[in-house]
């Protein structure tokens, strides 16, 4: 469950196809573009990113469109590095910086990034890698990973050719780690609010209340931070929503609880704002659902249910917290006043109903999953997860399967294995609650 992508790409346009009377128009362009493919193997990607949607570049006077962004170019200048992205019309951007570790970070209305896979990933002088996607309600983002201090000499627009779009070009240069520091002073409230907050679930308007408990399901990433990804493009926040809407789905069906999903579309939630969420809607339960990928490793395989502990149960369990921890550090959020907010509810996080509560889910997870489900050959770990810290809310992290993992990957791809998943998962979510609502009323 990485971050994320954060590189992301849109796995549909959701603008109509340009008609044929376009197809010279785009030839053009492909023409013109092929020049990337010098940087970055860009090319492999054009024959499907490269068409701009009709909708795109002849705009009604009514309809908003989403601006599309087919290639990105990076490359090292003389003063320090220079980002192009070409898009469908003009980009505007706000810029600010964060250090620990060092970021550039560019807010951009939303847009449709249509790039080829692993965009991003390699860097080159100042720049060690760049990433980007939705953040949130109308929102994107770029964050460009700094190898030293840098700072945003110029961001400007310039026609591609004669109305088929427009190149976006960032100039950076370097800067001294003084006026980097400054630089980045004013960035924590502008990255603090930047994501998207996951909605309550809607509340009957009749006078009698509903009684019963509420479920928090949490799809892992999301927005510009894909998690992990599979050999043959699989990608993270797409199977984990997929499951995660099947499950709700499933229990909704069933009629005992009450559902909520801290995400409902491929949109950024922070890691705090989804343990905050469950919290603050007095959930009964909280199930954050991933797919891990262990590079290297292709056998390994089988789900792994995790929950809260101060310390890893083992290396692997700590791998995986301290990749899902940097997820909103990856997003261009400026996590510094994150740790004094869970060192004060540290205490609170540790206690002891909480935590048996847990337990005696995932091992109930466990044993409903066994007959369905490849379960790894440990499949019951804990580490020090931040998505898992709400103090009052029996919590756990249910990894499905490995996207290394060849036959892992065709069962998170298939709907029939998916909704035998989501019924077992069900099923353990049940038996762990009580008839009367409430994270305090959970049984033994």
């Amino acid at each position: 469950m990485s971050g994320a992508m954060l590189g992301s790409r849109s796995e549909r346009s959701f603008l109509p196809i340009g008609a044929s009377r376009r197809l010279g128009r785009i030839r053009a362009v492909v023409l013109y573009l092929c020049g990337f493919a010098l940087f970055g193997g860009l090319v492999a990607g054009l024959a499907a990113a490269i068409p701009f949607p009709a909708g795109a570049m002849e705009q009604g006077p009514a309809v908003a469109v989403r601006t599309v962004v087919v290639a990105a170019k990076l490359e090292q200048t003389a003063s320090g590095a220079r980002l192009v992205f070409v898009a469908s019309q003009p980009l505007t951007a706000t810029p600010f910086a964060l250090e620990k570790p060092d970021r550039l970070v560019l807010d951009l209305p939303e847009v449709n990034f249509q790039l080829p896979a692993h965009t991003g990933e390699a860097g080159t002088g100042l720049v060690k890698s760049f990433r980007y996607g939705l953040f949130g309600f109308g929102r994107s983002r770029v964050v460009i990973d700094l190898s030293a201090p840098a700072r945003i000499v110029s961001a400007v627009n310039a026609p591609l050719l004669k109305d088929l779009g427009t190149t976006f070009t960032i100039e950076l240069a370097r800067a001294d780690r003084e006026a980097f520091h400054e630089l980045a002073g004013g960035a924590h409230a502008t990255s603090a609010t930047a994501s998207s907050a996951p909605v309550a679930p809607a509340r009957s308007a009749t006078p009698q209340k509903d009684t019963r408990p509420l479920i928090v399901i949490d799809p892992g990433h999301g927005g510009f931070d894909p998690g992990a990804m599979g050999g043959s493009g699989e990608v993270e926040k797409n199977i984990t929503l997929e499951f995660a809407t099947t499950l709700a789905a499933e229990l909704e069906r069933r009629g005992h609880v009450q559902v909520a999903l801290t995400r409902s579309n491929d949109s950024f939630v922070s890691l705090t704002d989804r343990a905050r969420f469950a919290h603050d809607q007095n959930a009964a339960l909280f199930v954050s659902i991933h797919a891990d990928t262990l590079m290297g490793s292709p056998h390994v395989h089988g789900a792994t249910i995790y929950t809260l502990a101060d310390h890893a149960s083992d290396a692997d369990a700590a791998r995986v917290a301290e990749k899902e921890n940097r997820v909103d550090q990856l997003a261009g959020l400026d996590s510094s006043n994150t740790d004094e907010e869970v060192v004060s509810i540290l205490d609170d996080l540790m206690k002891r109903e909480t935590k048996v509560l847990s337990l005696a889910f995932a091992k109930k997870l466990i044993q409903t999953l066994e007959p369905h489900v490849r379960l790894n050959k440990n499949p019951l770990r804990a580490a020090s997860f931040v998505v898992l810290r709400a103090p009052d809310v029996p919590s756990a992290l249910v990894e499905l399967g490995y996207l290394s993992s060849e036959a892992d990957r065709a069962s998170l791809t298939s709907p029939q294995w998916r909704e035998e998943t989501a019924r077992a998962i069900a099923t353990a979510i049940e038996a762990r609650l009580p008839a009367q609502p409430g994270a305090a009323a959970l049984a033994n």
